[in-house]
């Protein structure tokens, strides 16, 4: 279902939003508090006599009941009932009391009640003796508004909404605006579409009233519709955020190029909305168009430093960019600013830190993940433990690790040889995955893991022989056909035949960096260096991994820029200074730290 902006909630819709929640909760005080509450907020100044007259003139306009012993029974009954958690009890003793009395304090609070023990029925009819005993009470309306949608007897609310647009004009427009929050996916949206319609119908040059029926009409899929009531708002009100933005929404459907252009005009007409930056650079992220998505994104926090969508956003932009002190920058202030989704970016902190070789701080942001991603941030642990020699608790992770499942014995295998990997202990590697291979012969990523181990430990019949068998699972697959060409490029003479992998790879995936790092190896090895120093030039760009740099300094150093080679190799030196494939570049080219 579409959803709007959000604005600011007109008063009126708040408090029907609040009821509709359940928010009426009871608080077990006697009837007579609503009445008494008229004084209680009297000067003090007032002397004794004057407040006695305020309460016999507020006592006036109740009508006189006689209290009878019945009455009195049900009074206890109810309080009791409250006083005890029995909240039926209570809601049916009320009830009852409202059946008896003409009081609409009464009234109220057996509507109250009734809404705090979930009885919608019992609600309705005390809220209906509510609306009947103080017709022009606003709060009793709302209330009654609020029980009719959650049964979903729209039509029976018009009249009550009505009456609060008479007793409250100005209220009117903000309520329009925002009357689609008052549906649920259980409401009946054509019922919705209807008493839209006739609410708005009086009001034909409010741009709301258009703007509510173009959100009703959406609501039934008719987006048609939908668009020319925006069009109708955009006569009466031009360049009006809210307008521009579900409009924005309502394209969606539209070629992703058709829906920036409408945002990029929206943002020039309103340069200092931070709702319509924070849409357009949403969208130029979806679209991979990272450089347009930072410049919106930081267009925001120019207007509002404290945008927390804008930090969040420019942060996981900049990681994508592989700009990971600003990413680290913007999600630390936006982590120490939003603890109920502290848990994902703490997730996001810790591969940054990960990434950057700064595996302490990397476990303690993993090691606060809670929610969702807290499984993905202990299996990340497991590695990063590792690289800090904490064997153990890296053992007591994995062996806490589930594995009711096929798939999840496959995980907790991958993630048990991953740990020995980093110890260097490769054999155990590599039995954990032939073990894991016995129960699972045909797991593609077990073969392809293995495969890697055998790289490591020097088994280069047994890693090609994985990863044949992986591509024979998966032919087509990128990351198969880039890992085996690789090996043959880096391992042996075998060229040509290396060539034919890694050119159907680029070809299913020719932005990939780490394919591009393999192609321009490939084209090193054939001689061809301006094509080798292309390749790795982009992909150095796209991510700054210490492997991807040795290969793009030895290709600098080879063409005789010594410097530039300098330059490349001494930066991510700095960066990854335990970095083996670096370390053995260096010293094998003379280049010095």
């Amino acid at each position: 279902m579409p959803t709007t902006p959000r604005v600011r909630l007109p008063a009126l819709l708040t408090l029907v939003l609040s009821l509709a929640l359940g928010a009426c909760a009871t608080t077990g005080r006697p009837p007579a508090a609503a009445s008494q509450s008229a004084t209680a907020s009297e000067p003090e100044a007032i002397d004794a006599s004057a407040a006695a007259a305020a309460r016999k003139a507020e006592e006036a306009r109740y009508p006189k009941q006689e209290l009878s012993e019945d009455m009195l029974l049900r009074f206890l009954v109810g309080d009791i009932a409250l006083q005890r958690g029995n909240a039926a009890l209570a809601s049916q003793a009320w009830t009852e009391l409202a059946q008896s009395s003409a009081d609409p304090r009464v009234a109220r609070r057996a509507t109250e009640v009734a809404i705090a023990a979930g009885q919608l029925n019992q609600a309705l009819d005390a809220a209906s003796r509510w609306v009947a005993e103080s017709p022009k009470s606003p709060e009793a309306h709302q209330v009654m508004v609020s029980l009719l949608i959650r049964a979903n007897r729209l039509e029976e609310a018009r009249p009550h909404l009505e009456a609060l647009f008479a007793a409250q004009p100005t209220e009117v427009a903000p309520f329009l605006l925002q009357i689609h929050r008052l549906w649920d996916t259980k409401t009946d949206r054509a019922g919705a579409l209807k008493l839209t319609q006739e609410l708005t119908a009086p009001y034909p040059d409010m741009p709301e009233a258009h703007f509510a029926l173009a959100v009703a009409y959406a609501n039934n899929e008719r987006n048609t519709d939908a668009l020319a009531e925006l069009d109708k708002v955009d006569a009466l009100r031009p360049a009006w955020e809210p307008s521009l933005l579900y409009r924005a929404q309502l394209l969606e459907d539209q070629p992703a190029d058709v829906r920036i252009a409408q945002l990029e005009q929206a943002a020039k007409l309103l340069p200092k909305s931070a709702g319509v930056h924070n849409t357009l650079a949403r969208l130029y992220a979806e679209n991979k168009r990272y450089p347009e998505a930072a410049a919106s994104y930081e267009r925001v926090l120019a207007l509002k430093p404290d945008d927390l969508e804008a930090m969040v956003g420019s942060g996981l932009v900049a990681m994508e960019s592989g700009d990971l002190d600003k990413a680290y920058a913007h999600l630390t202030a936006a982590e120490a600013r939003t603890p109920a989704h502290a848990g994902s970016l703490r997730f996001y902190l810790g591969q940054i830190s990960e990434e950057q070789q700064r595996f302490a701080d990397a476990a303690s942001w993993y090691e606060r993940v809670d929610g969702e991603l807290k499984p993905a941030a202990q299996r990340r642990l497991v590695r990063v433990y590792a690289k800090l020699d904490r064997f153990d608790d890296a053992r007591a992770l994995v062996a806490a690790l589930p594995a009711d499942t096929p798939e999840k014995q496959v995980e907790k295998a991958q993630i048990e040889a991953q740990l020995w990997r980093e110890a260097r202990d490769y054999p155990r590697a590599y039995t954990t995955l032939t073990e894991a291979l016995k129960r699972h012969p045909d797991n593609a990523d077990l073969l392809y893991d293995r495969s890697l181990v055998s790289d490591l430990n020097g088994n280069l019949p047994a890693a090609e022989a994985d990863l044949r068998r992986y591509l024979e699972l998966n032919p087509d697959s990128a990351t198969g056909l880039n890992a085996l060409g690789y090996t043959l490029v880096n391992r042996t003479d075998r060229v040509d035949e290396a060539a034919g992998y890694i050119e159907r790879a680029i070809a299913l995936e020719p932005d990939n960096a780490v394919i591009l790092d393999s192609l321009g190896w490939l084209r090193f090895k054939q001689g061809r260096l301006d094509e080798a120093h292309a390749a790795l030039a982009r992909a150095y760009k796209q991510m700054a991994d210490p492997e991807i740099a040795a290969h793009l300094s030895e290709v600098l150093w080879v063409q005789g820029r010594k410097s530039d080679a300098r330059d490349v190799y001494r930066a991510a030196l700095a960066k990854s200074p335990d970095n083996e494939v670096l370390q053995e570049t260096g010293k094998r080219l003379g280049i010095a730290p």
